[in-house]
């Protein structure tokens, strides 16, 4: 059995739609045919789609020779539709609601009349796209903040689509970094690929790490797409893409607050479980959530602003979790004062966005979020003294686009992002370099300090994970065709450091040395991610009722590891490694391809099926675990453990009994 896959081939997919389903493209659109009283089709019918939400108020198009119409771009809102042409009364479709990637129908009917005379048709808003084959789940903000998921952020939609497998969360206690951020499977497909505003924002550390955590009262929308990409999608697994907000001409502001503590736990603690041993259960003893938003113009109709603060934070008593009161010394002792330890989270956004009119063609926007977090992270069974502090400071989003309507049939599109993600950790306070950690191999119970070298996981830095995105693409749009083509292009790097106190870590038999780890740490290792790059076209063409999704895209990826230098440890002379390129270097051609029926003519249920060509890794969405495998200071011995008796040189030797491995 292979251990990866270059590409997986996604079988044909038939699904009969009824209004419980969006299927959605990446940017939302309005798109129908314009017909008179006779049923005769009308060409050149101006079509303007007007919404608050849009910065220039009003998108225009005019029908082609079938009286087909398509608007593409539109951002998430509320819109009126007007159809206007000399001779014929003028036609209104009111309350149209587009959510973020959802392609409307809205048809129209016009008679002859005056064009002062206007015809206002309300109704409700198309709930089925029949026009895209990619399955995808939306969420507004106000879902989120009103459903009682217990967290706010981009993966609670994880929670709410059938088929994902992601860990349970009771009241906002799992925090931040613990409810399968990036991590959890949609019908045993691995990792997600997070998105802000289209643009990728996962680090390179791959095993299902964010990096980059989205402020959720600064999105209007989140969306999960779980298959049947076009050929701009670089995905065969989910994406979840967050749809930021703009401001608007009136000025509105938010404020929220959240509390709770373990007076509003109930305890469960009873005499037979602390006579057995069991001393203090795990518990909520703080989480907080302050944020405050405000939104508004700072010239009308030119340039809105949005800004937004939160902080949000968590403290969870870990059961049975106490420091050693004989800290530094070989032997354990629970400090029962001190109280057990815990685990905890403090998180904080600043978040500020521009979206400014240049001139009527011309619409830019810049993003800026800058947070300081901070979290003590546990292993399941251990000592209070032997968790790591981490420092994710900072972590930081910056973001611009860029689009350009060059006619009403040519829209030019671009966009930069650059995440920023740093990591390093720490030892708890009250722990020096010096104290060692030890693990109880009767128990599985470590003290003294934390250890999880193995895991990828100790003391140190830099520790960095920075990705950088471009992307480009040009719309040809027509009434029965959507031609689209682009390409994305993303860089960045990896800068991996960690160590253990001491270079080593004792296991004992209760009291009884049995062995010592010996590491080679400092542990450095680089990679470099040059060119992740896509390169798509893509159709979507409408035949009456059949709309067809055509799309070829070529994928590129290269990745490699530059000259390293490790100087000399305490078990180690100094290493040096040469550089290792084209680990690896894939060049792909994609094919997608996907059909869209409107069954009955009255865009309310759609037979779909699709057929796509991707490149993936199934253990990991971002492509990085084949190149740290390939990296020569990972592949190099790390560590050795060797047997230890404390005994071996008898009684009366000053180096019997002293509880250091004398080697």
């Amino acid at each position: 059995m292979f251990q990866m896959e270059r590409a997986r081939i996604g079988g044909f997919i038939l699904v009969l739609l009824f209004p419980l389903a969006a299927w959605a493209q990446q940017s939302s659109g309005i798109s129908g045919q314009v017909k008179d009283v006779s049923g005769g089709v009308l060409p050149g019918v101006t079509v303007e789609a007007a919404s608050p939400v849009l910065i220039e108020k009003v998108r225009t198009s005019v029908t082609d020779g079938e009286g087909r119409y398509r608007l593409v771009d539109l951002r998430p809102g509320t819109y009126v539709v007007t159809f206007s042409l000399a001779g014929f009364s003028t036609f209104k479709r009111d309350g149209v609601v587009l959510t973020a990637g959802f392609t409307a129908e809205i048809d129209a009917e016009m008679r002859v009349g005056s064009v002062t005379e206007t015809v206002t048709v309300s109704g409700q808003s198309p709930l089925v796209d029949v026009h895209n084959v990619r399955g995808q789940t939306s969420v507004s903000d106000e879902t989120l903040d009103t459903l009682p998921s217990g967290q706010r952020n981009m993966t609670m939609l994880q929670f709410l689509t059938p088929g994902f497998g992601t860990p349970t969360d009771v009241g906002g206690s799992g925090g931040i970094y613990g409810t399968g951020y990036g991590g959890a499977t949609f019908h045993g497909k691995p990792r997600n690929k997070l998105n802000f505003d289209n643009m990728r924002v996962n680090s390179w550390e791959g095993i299902g790490s964010g990096g980059y955590h989205t402020n959720p009262d600064a999105v209007e929308e989140i969306t999960l797409e779980t298959s049947s990409g076009l050929a701009e999608s670089s995905s065969s697994g989910t994406v979840i893409n967050s749809v930021p907000k703009e401001g608007g001409n009136t000025f509105r502001g938010n404020l929220a607050f959240l509390f709770g503590n373990d007076s509003l736990q109930a305890n469960n603690l009873s005499p037979e479980l602390v006579a057995a041993g069991f001393l203090a259960p795990g518990k909520v003893l703080s989480l907080w959530d302050v944020s405050g938003t405000l939104g508004g113009p700072i010239m009308k109709d030119r340039l809105w602003f949005f800004a937004a603060i939160r902080y949000f934070g968590n403290g969870l008593q870990r059961p049975n979790s106490y420091y050693n009161k004989t800290q530094g010394t070989p032997f354990y002792t629970p400090d029962l004062a001190r109280g057990p330890g815990s685990r905890s989270e403090d998180w904080n956004s600043h978040v500020l966005r521009l979206t400014w009119q240049a001139s009527p063609k011309n619409k830019v926007t810049a993003y800026a979020d800058i947070q300081d977090n901070r979290s003590e992270l546990p292993s399941s069974n251990s000592a209070a003294e032997a968790y790591y502090r981490w420092t994710f400071a900072p972590i930081s989003l910056f973001q611009a686009g860029w689009t350009y309507p060059l006619t009403n049939r040519v829209l030019l599109e671009a966009g930069f992002s650059a995440s920023v993600f740093n990591f390093p950790s720490y030892n708890l306070p009250g722990v020096s370099p010096n104290d060692i950690s030890i693990l109880d191999a009767t128990t599985g119970f470590r003290y003294n300090s934390g250890m999880w070298f193995l895991l990828g996981l100790g003391t140190g830095g830099p520790r960095t994970s920075n990705r950088f995105g471009e992307r480009f693409s040009m719309s040809y749009v027509t009434g029965s065709h959507a031609l689209k083509t682009g390409f994305t292009w993303d860089q960045g790097y990896r800068d991996f450091t960690l160590g253990t106190n001491r270079d080593q870590h004792y296991v004992f038999l209760g009291t009884t040395p049995s062995a010592v780890q010996q590491f080679a740490t400092p542990f450095h290792d680089k990679e470099n991610y040059p060119a992740e790059v896509g390169v798509f076209v893509q159709d979507q063409w409408k035949i009456d009722r059949l709309t067809l999704n055509l799309g070829l895209r070529f994928d590129y990826y290269n990745a490699y590891i530059p000259e390293q230098h490790v100087p000399a440890a305490q078990f180690v002379p100094a290493r040096d490694f040469a550089p290792v390129y084209d680990v690896p270097s894939w060049k792909d051609l994609n094919p997608r391809l996907g059909v869209s029926y409107d069954l009955f003519g009255n865009s309310r249920t759609a037979v779909k099926a699709s057929l796509g060509r991707y490149v993936g890794i199934p253990s990991d969405a971002n492509g990085t675990e084949l190149t740290i495998a390939a990296n020569p200071m990972v592949r190099s011995v790390t560590n050795v453990q060797r047997t230890w008796n404390d005994s071996f040189f008898g009684p009366g030797d000053p180096r019997s009994g002293n509880y250091v491995p004398d080697c």
